[in-house]
């Protein structure tokens, strides 16, 4: 075996330098995005486990940089082309691409809760979803400087790497102390044990994880603070020694689509109804429901709300317009969502409208493709039919253009067959969307950079980004009022049902986030809910209604005879029908939501998230108050199993495993 020597000790070598300087980076970015003070008060076992999972993940979050920069060098040798260079170009590259998106999961974490997910990867992937996070040229900028600056960073560790090789070497390597027997053979050793201690801590600790999973259960939501965390089970492994898991909050949803469970049934009215439904993102329910703002905010909706059914406690099927919508189209879960898009199965409700020869147009502000509406609720519309070619600069430009479209769309109609048509409103999104006319509250923030955006700055600046937005809710009213002005002006309500919405809410730092798709408080999950019927009584209901409750309401109507739990799992409102709970779900989570309590689950999510529970006022409970209430609540959890699985052929595996 070759001697070692102080010149072969590989911590000597600049490219593990720059790897480690870069690893202190990647500490320093990956602890802005972990609540050290919430596991604080754990206890010595979770304080121990996250600090180790902390140090090691940094190491880990490296390894595709390190592996890279290994391949490219290993290549050049095999060419026997230029390797510094290439090597060098590759390092920075990686390494860079590695810390931006760990300062963007910092980032995403501090305005909203979640790092990067399923639900932002589908973001960034599905056409239009870029588009639906409404940045501006300012946040572009930003953006485009952010990513500049870190690649300079590496760029600027490289060279610092480099200058620290050729110190260190002329510190030790000349010297008698680095020329040491003693000290070579165990710097030599130590960098020859430093890959296998690596694994080994890997391994430790992960198995370690899975292991408390037959014991005390301390380290699930622990697991949950490291970024990207991978769980490991290895049940079959510890119950082969004799170990019995305990039980995990999580819900395991399958089976073969099966829906409607049987064909749709009807006798169509000898006068079918009209139906207009707009929907308007990011909506929250205080902007209609506290009538003293709403009738300066929303004087057009309220007064026609005052004409029709309101419900001022309706709750969204997500926190996020995906499920949100699919709620209320489809009137169940939105676990849902994931089999109709795999199967591109669209909705009952629009089944039944072709087959009534109804004339049907759609219009919207975003994108049919994101979320993939064209490949669930939507997937038998014929493609010219759905109407997403907006050519404003902004939301609002969008939403005034596809009204003029779609009252266009109604007066070169055919007056002899029914219409039905639908538009999806985007001035509320963020960064909410107005013109200078719809101003009503002062002052505004002019501009939201999201490249620069920090929770300390959202604290301070949130009165103004809120005036933002109930400025562009005045302007949403401003374009409902002129569709209730064209009903009334061409008599159209007397045989038209109107249904007005939101796909879910807005948070303003009331709970301590910003906007939407992070928690299921109040704020993000209520939104309005009018239903105008021709004929009915005007009622304001305080009662407990969802979107998963417009479609039952609605099919009777369409002269539809099926029991509404062949299609849906809502109630209906005009029959005077009530609920005591519904659900609310976003990528992975679903939410059981009565008069008493939130209870959250993980559906089908990776790795062992814990159940989360809270008051339904958002409010937190004690922990004895906790186990209380959940000893209470077993046969509502028994509900939300079958209700999950409802619209499967097989129903078994909808159970939280033991």
């Amino acid at each position: 075996m070759k001697q070692p020597s102080a010149s072969n000790i590989l911590i000597f070598n600049k490219t593990n330098i720059y790897f480690i300087l870069s690893y202190l980076l990647v500490l320093w970015l990956s602890a802005s995005a972990i609540s050290f003070s919430a596991i604080y008060a754990e206890g010595w076992l979770p304080i121990g486990f996250l600090c180790v999972t902390f140090l090691l993940y940094g190491f880990l979050y490296l390894v595709p940089a390190i592996i890279l920069t290994a391949l490219s060098r290993f290549t050049c040798k095999l060419l026997s082309i230029n390797t510094q260079r290439i090597t060098s170009t590759i390092a920075v590259l990686s390494v860079a691409v590695t810390t931006l998106l760990l300062y963007a999961n910092a980032k995403i974490f501090a305005l909203y809760g979640m790092y990067i997910n399923g639900f932002i990867i589908n973001l960034l992937i599905t056409p239009g979803g870029i588009e639906s996070l409404g940045g501006s040229a300012a946040s572009d900028a930003g953006f485009a400087a952010i990513t500049l600056l870190f690649i300079t960073t590496q760029a600027f560790f490289l060279w610092l790497a480099t200058w620290l090789a050729k110190f260190v070497n002329t510190l030790f390597v000349n010297n008698k102390f680095a020329n040491n027997k003693y000290w070579v053979n165990l710097s030599f050793h130590i960098s020859r044990a430093f890959l296998p201690a690596i694994v080994l801590i890997t391994v430790a600790t992960h198995m370690g994880f899975a292991f408390d999973r037959y014991t005390k259960n301390q380290l699930a939501s622990t697991a949950e603070n490291i970024p990207f965390y991978q769980t490991v089970s290895a049940g079959g492994f510890y119950e082969s020694l004799g170990f019995t898991q305990q039980r995990s909050d999580k819900l395991r949803v399958s089976g073969k689509l099966n829906y409607p469970l049987n064909p749709i049934q009807f006798k169509q009215p000898a006068k079918p109804y009209n139906i207009i439904w707009l929907t308007s993102e990011s909506w929250r329910a205080d902007m209609l429901n506290n009538t003293a703002t709403s009738q300066q905010i929303m004087p057009n909706t309220l007064q026609f709300a005052n004409q029709a059914a309101r419900y001022t406690r309706n709750y969204s099927g997500g926190n996020g317009t995906r499920m949100g919508v699919f709620s209320m189209f489809m009137g169940m879960p939105g676990n849902y969502w994931f089999p109709f898009l795999q199967a591109q199965r669209g909705a009952a409700f629009i089944d039944v409208l072709q087959q009534q020869q109804y004339q049907t147009s759609f219009y919207t502000s975003a994108k049919f493709s994101y979320p993939e509406f064209s490949k669930t609720i939507f997937a038998a519309v014929p493609a010219a039919q759905l109407h997403d070619e907006n050519k404003g600069a902004t939301g609002w430009e969008n939403d005034r253009d596809n009204v003029t479209n779609l009252l266009s769309f109604i007066d070169q109609r055919d007056t002899a067959k029914p219409f039905f048509t639908f538009m999806f409103f985007e001035s509320p999104h963020a960064r909410y969307y107005f013109p200078e006319d719809a101003a009503i509250a002062k002052p505004y923030r002019d501009d939201l950079n999201y490249a620069t955006l920090s929770k300390e700055q959202l604290r301070k600046d949130i009165i103004p980004i809120k005036n933002r937005y109930i400025n562009s809710v005045h302007h949403l009213d401003m374009q409902f009022g002129r569709i209730f002005d064209y009903l009334k002006e061409n008599q159209l309500l007397d045989n038209t049902i109107v249904v007005i919405n939101g796909d879910h809410g807005e948070e303003f730092m009331e709970h301590g986030f910003w906007g939407h798709n992070s928690t299921f408080v109040d704020e993000q999950v209520l939104t309005p809910l009018v239903i105008y019927a021709p004929g009915m009584k005007p009622v304001v209901s305080k009662q407990m209604t969802s979107h998963m409750d417009i479609i039952p309401t609605i099919m009777p109507l369409l002269g539809v005879t099926n029991p509404s739990k062949d299609y849906a799992l809502g109630a209906n409102l005009f029959k005077g029908e009530t609920r005591n709970h519904t659900y609310i779900e976003d990528w992975d989570r679903v939410v059981y939501v009565d008069d008493d309590v939130k209870i959250t689950q993980p559906v089908n999510a990776k790795g062992f998230a814990m159940m989360k529970v809270s008051k339904a006022d958002d409010t937190q409970f004690s922990e004895q108050e906790r186990k209380a209430v959940l000893a209470t609540k077993q046969s509502a959890m028994l509900q939300l199993m079958q209700d999950l699985s409802h619209f499967f052929k097989k129903k078994v595996s909808a159970s939280a495993t033991k």
